[in-house]
């Protein structure tokens, strides 16, 4: 099942939850919980995408639940610090974690020593959010589509193919590319920078020649031509974006999508997770949360407890092999 049909076939489930806690009470919570302040721990520094979803979703829980829910950057070794601090807390229901694919399925591969398990070390709550990328590619490059980026980077001579820009090693920049080289076979040439700023710098200057870059990044250069947009990451075309193909339209079964996710240390009280998750479907049903997620670029998507962590279960395997193909590896 694609990412998209999983959130489609959860749809219903987010908008029912919602309505039964329409006239939720202090009464109906779990042992009085919450009777304090949560703490939600953003494992990215202030600003990225990672916060941007922690800070409206947590802003739209305190409001319903009654409790200031706090949000906690914990910034370091891609998002790895700040889980596994998360991983450890007590498993009260006031200490929370927003995790992403990145922190719960590409890391544990990438990482020799990252001190938690995605799966046996954490309660799944909720999905919250997920966002797709756009393969842009410089304006002089000699391609119209995929199709004809793909003929050409499989002419280049070994050693010299088409460069593709990311944000480090890793990063879903970098591991989208490292997905599209596999599945197409086209040869293609890793440029790590220090972040997405200086790659998106070197490719609007032609210094690289392609680049897979989140929406909100991608779009103002994409509509003010100084960059040609192929194909969004997501299995199917994204609405916004009717005019871009999928790359899964000409490269089979590529598809990567960055989500993000609510999870609780393990051994939380099934009642405190059940309550969360109907607290985020409620939060996500939200005409305001809903309008602001699509305006920070990101699309709102909840799920059962189960369906996230069937996900999880899903995206370590697959990511494995992605980074054992490409060589990454942080220590």
């Amino acid at each position: 099942m694609t990412m998209k049909n999983f959130i489609a076939a959860l749809a219903s489930f987010t908008l029912g939850a919602a309505a039964l806690l329409t006239h939720a009470t202090a009464a109906a919570q779990p042992g009085g919980y919450p009777d304090r302040s949560i703490r939600l721990i953003t494992p990215f520094p202030p600003g990225g995408g990672t916060d941007v979803v922690a800070r409206i979703i947590g802003a739209r829980l305190s409001q319903q639940m009654g409790q200031q829910v706090i949000i906690d950057n914990r910034a370091g070794a891609g998002g790895s610090l700040g889980t596994d601090l998360a991983a450890h807390a007590p498993a009260d229901g006031y200490t929370l974690v927003l995790g992403s694919s990145a922190t719960h399925a590409v890391n544990p591969s990438l990482y020799g020593h990252l001190g938690y398990d995605p799966i046996a070390d954490f309660a799944p709550v909720s999905l919250v959010a997920q966002t797709s990328l756009l393969l842009m590619v410089r304006p002089t490059l000699p391609v119209k589509n995929v199709a004809e980026l793909v003929a050409l980077a499989k002419q280049r001579p070994a050693g010299t193919g088409l460069t593709f820009a990311s944000a480090g090693p890793g990063s879903a920049q970098h591991l989208g590319g490292e997905l599209f080289k596999s599945l197409s076979g086209a040869n293609l040439l890793h440029v790590p920078y220090r972040g997405a700023g200086p790659a998106m710098t070197d490719l609007l200057a032609g210094q690289v020649d392609m680049m897979f870059d989140t929406k909100p990044s991608a779009l103002p250069q994409m509509r003010a031509g100084k960059l040609r947009a192929l194909g969004v990451s997501s299995a199917q075309r994204d609405p916004d974006l009717p005019g871009v193909p999928a790359i899964g339209e000409t490269v089979p079964r590529y598809e990567l999508v960055t989500w993000y996710a609510l999870f609780a240390p393990k051994g939380t009280p099934p009642a405190i997770v059940e309550r969360l998750n109907a607290e985020v479907q409620r939060a996500l049903a939200s005409e305001q949360v809903r309008e602001r997620f699509k305006a920070a670029g990101v699309e709102p998507s909840g799920s059962s407890a189960a369906a996230l962590g069937a996900l999880v279960k899903a995206e370590v395997p697959k990511w494995r092999r992605v980074i054992q193909e490409s060589g990454a590896k942080l220590d």
